[in-house]
């Protein structure tokens, strides 16, 4: 949620802030601004698109430092005065910022108490007019930074510079993401990586609690305490963060066709020279473990449901819980359990408030996440990369089946079982015959349903995980109302609802259960529902809507998971509605 930019010495800082801006967009946004120095502190913001703040923003800006930002309501309306940046009430301090800070009141409060002024109702203007409270006191901008870190409750990615000087930008974080890209004679600062790649390959990531001094020369950072830091130099492959849309009309077109080479990167990464590459203490720990706790929000959530069963497949036993629920009612079964976190972003802030509890026990835990150098990634006992390139569309699509592809590697690692990766590739053809040959029927499914109010999805075992995935990409980007249910729950309540018409669509991948499901969508059938039925070969019935080729029913999440991301695509884009940005959505969910 919301996004930062920010260059000092750079030759066009408006073209790599405006271009920044829209390549941030896809964290989610409902205003935008830009600042800069030119013989004092300019601001254009205001409600709406980038491109529209860029229509306000004069072109041929000469400035040495310029920041931007797009905001994500939180605090306050989304409108002018609420939109980033925010100038502090003696115009001495212009900042950017990410995050919620948790004491703004009390600390607003303070300022009140000393005569500042405040133009809205944001929690981010409290810290512009706290620096500038400090940095009047002190007259020194890095004592100041260094007095507010040590009172802000929260996360925060602070991006920011004062009136006196346009040689110098300033950045501290606190559980939001802040990355430093370095050029030669210039610097940039963003959210994460991917509006800088044009510029540079190279990138300090910031860890909580440190601030950085920037000039076009160098980049200098300390610890709260004022300690110069060591910082790593990390460099990135252009290709796993590049927004390129190599000719898809959207995101999550592209993105579901890179599902294929997604898989195969997992397999690439984490088999090599026919051995899993996994940390053996990792694996150690996990052997160790009486109890494995899978927790994630939304997708991550759905592919923690099925790690967990493939970790039970191996005698160990697991359970699954919501971030946002567990933060707040923590439990931890077994006398030794492994708690396994799931975030694409690594910065999720449910999740990060569950590692918090996670240390407080002395649990051992594992990241899954998209994100190396991120706060999860940086703050758990183990990480494991999905290396599934950046992801652009809101609705997460090869990601997903990244992590189950990953869960299906891990546990299969603990028994040293290799059929995981002839499976995995297995899989992959049925993703690229899904690819070639299925998305006209997609399509025209997609048009008769468009229309539909509710939409029911049916499917047992790993059938059912499935169905809760592709319900939700319904819901995220056609706004229809749409329900998974297990086949076997429908006669304990959720049969009532079936109608004349109403789409039912159905997975039958499991031998085990296909005879029920069957008699599943007799029920359903009986009672007017329209029944679309995805089956594999080896299980297919005459009328049904899809068959695809046989593949180890256990993977469904990964075999035929396209054929639920094309129809969500499919009736969006009927709908006329924005495929890549669903309303109130965001990608990077940094509040709680």
């Amino acid at each position: 949620m919301c996004g930062i930019v920010g260059s000092i010495g750079l030759r066009r800082p408006r073209e790599y802030v405006g271009n920044g801006l829209k390549m941030l967009d896809y964290r989610g946004y409902d205003s935008a601004g830009v600042a800069y120095f030119d013989n004092g502190i300019k601001i254009y913001k205001d409600v709406g698109s980038v491109e529209h703040l860029l229509g306000i923003v004069p072109k041929n800006i000469k400035t040495n430092i310029m920041i931007g930002h797009t905001r994500w309501a939180t605090h306050g309306a989304p409108n002018k005065n609420n939109t980033h940046p925010h100038i502090s009430f003696h115009k001495k301090i212009c900042l950017v910022h990410n995050g919620v800070i948790e004491n703004y009141k009390e600390l607003k409060n303070f300022l009140l108490e000393k005569c500042y002024g405040f133009y809205g109702e944001t929690d981010s203007e409290v810290v512009a007019n706290l620096v500038d409270y400090y940095y009047l006191e002190t007259k020194d901008v890095q004592k100041a930074i260094e007095k507010v870190i040590s009172l802000l409750k929260g996360s925060y990615a602070i991006c920011l510079f004062d009136s006196d000087s346009e040689n110098d930008l300033y950045i501290f974080k606190k559980g939001s993401p802040l990355v430093v890209g370095l050029g030669k004679g210039f610097k940039m600062v963003a959210s994460d990586a991917s509006p800088m790649v044009e510029y540079t390959t190279d990138f300090i990531e910031l860890s909580d609690l440190e601030y950085g001094i920037i000039n076009k020369d160098k980049v200098t950072i300390y610890d709260k305490d004022g300690n110069e830091v060591a910082k790593e130099t990390i460099h990135k492959d252009i290709e796993l963060i590049s927004h390129d849309l190599k000719g898809y009309p959207h995101y999550m077109l592209k993105e579901i066709e890179e599902i294929p080479q997604t898989v195969n990167r997992i397999i690439d990464n984490y088999f090599q020279n026919d051995e899993f590459q996994f940390d053996n203490d990792l694996l150690n720990d996990l052997n160790e473990s009486d109890h494995i706790i899978f927790i994630g929000c939304g997708t991550s959530y759905h592919a923690g449901l099925v790690g967990g069963r493939y970790f039970e497949k191996y005698d160990k036993s697991a359970s699954r819980f919501i971030a946002s629920e567990w933060a707040f009612h923590p439990t931890f079964p077994g006398q030794k359990p492994f708690i396994i976190l799931i975030s694409q972003s690594g910065e999720t802030a449910d999740l990060i408030h569950c590692l918090k509890i996670i240390k407080e026990h002395n649990l051992k835990n594992l990241i899954i996440t998209n994100t190396g150098g991120s706060t999860l990634d940086r703050n758990c006992d183990y990480s494991i990369l999905l290396h599934s390139g950046i992801e652009v569309s809101v609705a997460s699509t090869k990601a997903y089946v990244a992590q189950v592809a990953l869960f299906a590697m891990l546990a299969a690692a603990l028994q040293n079982d290799k059929q995981v990766v002839k499976d995995l590739k297995q899989s992959i053809d049925v993703i690229n015959d899904i690819q070639g040959n299925f998305k006209p029927i997609i399509k025209s499914v997609a048009e008769e349903i468009k229309d539909k109010k509710n939409i029911f999805y049916l499917g047992r075992s790993f059938d059912y995980f499935l169905s809760l995935e592709a319900s939700l990409k319904l819901k995220e980007i056609s706004y229809i109302h749409s329900e998974a249910v297990p086949g076997g729950e429908l006669k304990h309540g959720p049969i009532a609802l079936i109608e004349d018409g109403l789409p039912v669509i159905v997975f039958i991948t499991d031998p085990e259960t296909a005879p029920s499901m069957r008699g599943n969508i007799e029920e359903v059938k009986s009672r007017g529902a329209k029944v679309y039925v995805i089956a594999t070969e080896a299980l297919a019935k005459e009328g049904d809507t899809i068959v695809v080729k046989n593949y180890a029913f256990y993977l469904s999440s990964v075999a035929i998971s396209s054929i639920a991301f094309y129809l969500a695509y499919y009736v969006s884009l009927a709908k006329g509605l924005n495929v890549d940005k669903p309303r109130n959505l965001a990608k990077s969910v940094t509040v709680e």
